[in-house]
């Protein structure tokens, strides 16, 4: 893996937008918890300023960690630290600054008249979930609109780079997936029933509701179904609310997991089910994969670029198309277990970001001392 070079100072990397690592919960956060290590340990002098709550230590696997304040602002914990994490990159000068989402980029105008080099995370196109109201999704419609203006944007997906190029982000943008990497398998006993899983906070854009209808139908016509898992953060009350009434001894809305725990639960599943209506790169999925488990898919193009066979897809919209394709999936869960040696690994990942680095910010070579020069007199 390359590295700055030894006779140059490191170059500063500021990471903003990643609620915190290690063992957050998220995509964004598990992408830098995955990645700045990497780069750290490449040469890079490499800060991570997270929300407060979320921050356990002055530094992970080399990256120092700073903790900002949080705030509920229409309807996000980020705005404040946001805006926080300003000053703090002002007190510190960072050669780049890496955003980790497209929230994390309302601010990026500020950063570019501080003079840093500007790197964008575009992991999702958060203006199209349901839950942000019209203020919300005009703020990232703002941030999407100064993606123009970064030195470089990581688009997670080809389907993500084909919606900024529609909207003439094309010059600055490249297309780095998430990667593949199994979690820890634990020595826990092994569940006494079979389970469908899903991972991921409960919320309308991961379509739970559709899920748990597609469930139910393909268990009222298969006897002894295995129970579904549905293993992620109950913080939207409203939705989390809204689906009592679907719920029944064969749904179980398993709460929050730390990372680190997730690796027993994959390992058991009898399949793994993304529903999303909305998507990035899923690490989720990723792991799912590298965990050996059945895939079954929601048919959008973010979850098509995992570039899996057709039978992989159901419509995210039918939950007859749900249960369906569970149903085909128990029956040959072997024929669904996708090769994890397709996807990219973790220092794969690392190295190209750290291409985008050098391009947009060529490490500096020492000046010349004209003092020690012989006189030309």
């Amino acid at each position: 893996m390359s590295s700055p070079s030894p006779s140059t100072d490191p170059v500063d990397i500021f990471v903003v937008g990643a609620r915190g690592i290690p063992d957050v919960e998220g995509g964004a956060e598990k992408n830098a918890e995955m990645l700045f290590p990497l780069v750290a340990g490449a040469g890079y002098r490499v800060t991570l300023v997270g929300l407060a709550e979320n921050i356990k230590a002055e530094d992970f696997k080399g990256v120092r960690l700073l903790k900002a304040p949080s705030s509920r602002i229409m309807k996000t914990d980020k705005l404040l630290y946001y805006f926080t994490a300003i000053f703090m990159a002002a007190r510190r000068r960072p050669r780049i600054v890496h955003f980790q989402g497209l929230g994390s980029a309302i601010f990026l105008w500020a950063y570019k008249l501080m003079g840093a080099k500007t790197v964008v995370r575009y992991g999702s196109a958060d203006y199209l979930v349901s839950k942000w109201g019209a203020i919300g999704k005009l703020g990232f419609l703002i941030a999407e609109f100064q993606l123009r203006f970064a030195d470089a944007v990581i688009s997670v997906t080809p389907a993500l780079a084909e919606r900024l190029k529609r909207r003439g982000i094309v010059h600055n943008v490249h297309v780095i997936a998430n990667a593949v990497g199994a979690l820890p398998a634990g020595d826990g006993p092994a569940p006494a029933e079979p389970y469908v899983l899903t991972v991921g906070r409960v919320t309308a854009q991961k379509n739970v509701a559709n899920l748990i209808r597609g469930y139910k139908a393909f268990a009222a016509k298969t006897p002894g179904a295995p129970k579904l898992v549905v293993a992620g953060g109950l913080d939207e009350t409203g939705y989390v609310e809204d689906l009592q009434p679907l719920l029944t001894e064969h749904t179980v809305l398993a709460g929050k997991f730390t990372r680190s725990a997730m690796g027993p639960l994959y390992a058991h599943s009898a399949v793994y089910v993304n529903a999303s209506l909305h998507e990035g790169s899923s690490n989720a999925v990723l792991e799912a994969i590298s965990s050996g488990c059945p895939i079954l898919l929601s048919d959008i193009p973010e979850n098509r670029d995992f570039g899996l066979a057709p039978k992989h897809y159901f419509d995210p919209a039918d939950p007859a198309s749900i249960a369906e394709a569970l149903s085909r999936a128990l029956k040959e869960p072997e024929a669904y277990v996708a090769d994890p040696r397709q996807f990219m690994t973790w220092e794969t990942v690392a190295e190209r970001t750290m291409q985008v680095y050098r391009r947009i910010a060529p490490e500096r070579t020492p000046e010349l001392r004209t003092d020690t020069l012989p006189s030309l007199s």
